[in-house]
């Protein structure tokens, strides 16, 4: 009777050690370990509009960051910007290669630079006066180069679009220079899943063993013939 007693105790242990290890909190533990955020270490990361170099929309400004959402074989889904001040949150896609995933991100994670546009409309001959040059603020997303023209990303007035002009002369982030490289973040949850299959299938083999040794190691007694 002991002995069965304690077969049973020893695969609730085992039980009971692999129900922790792999709990949904564990798991969720381990998979906010990932880097939220990734920091633009060039100065020619594009931020996309689809999973294509093609539709490039700006440069992330130079040290500032984007915010990790999901990944997407080498790219990474992100979110630069947020919905404050004359900013609006744009949705898209980076190269994964191309960013630096950050365990802190610095102080300010996306550049807050309203800049000024200066916009003259042409009179036509013998017109009526009208207003000179009209001076509006937008919000400055990154710079886009096509050839040798620099045009500058903004969102004024609902509406993003491209102004002329580069405006790279902003302040910029402090990168440490001893920071450890941190883990490319595995959104997919594979990993999380593949360790819990395996531990649930690692007690049951245990339990198994424990059970195949009690029974094997039991000993039969015969009554001799009378």
């Amino acid at each position: 009777m002991k002995a069965v007693k304690t077969m049973f105790c020893c695969i609730a242990a085992a039980l009971i050690i692999v129900a922790v290890l792999f709990s949904p909190n564990a798991v969720k533990s381990h998979a906010a370990v990932a880097p939220r955020y990734a920091r633009a270490d060039a100065r020619d990361i594009y931020f996309c509009e689809r999973k294509d170099l093609n539709y490039a929309l700006f440069t992330i400004p130079y040290t500032y960051c984007v915010e990790i959402l999901s990944t997407d074989g080498d790219w990474y889904y992100v979110r630069y910007a947020e919905d404050s001040s004359a900013y609006r949150a744009l949705y898209g896609y980076c190269l994964s290669s191309s960013l630096t995933p950050v365990e802190e991100p610095p102080p300010q994670i996306y550049l807050n630079m309203p800049i000024v546009i200066k916009f003259k409309p042409d009179a036509p001959e013998n017109s009526l006066p009208v207003l000179g040059e009209l001076n509006v603020t937008a919000a400055f997303y990154g710079t886009y180069y096509a050839g040798a023209t620099a045009y500058s990303y903004v969102y004024y007035d609902g509406t993003f679009g491209y102004v002329y002009g580069a405006h790279d002369d902003y302040p910029l982030n402090e990168i440490p220079s001893d920071e450890p490289p941190a883990e490319k973040p595995d959104t997919s949850g594979g990993g999380a899943n593949t360790k819990l299959i395996t531990g649930i299938a690692l007690a049951g083999v245990a339990a198994a063993a424990l059970i195949i040794l009690y029974f094997s190691g039991r000993r039969k007694y015969f009554r001799p013939d009378r």
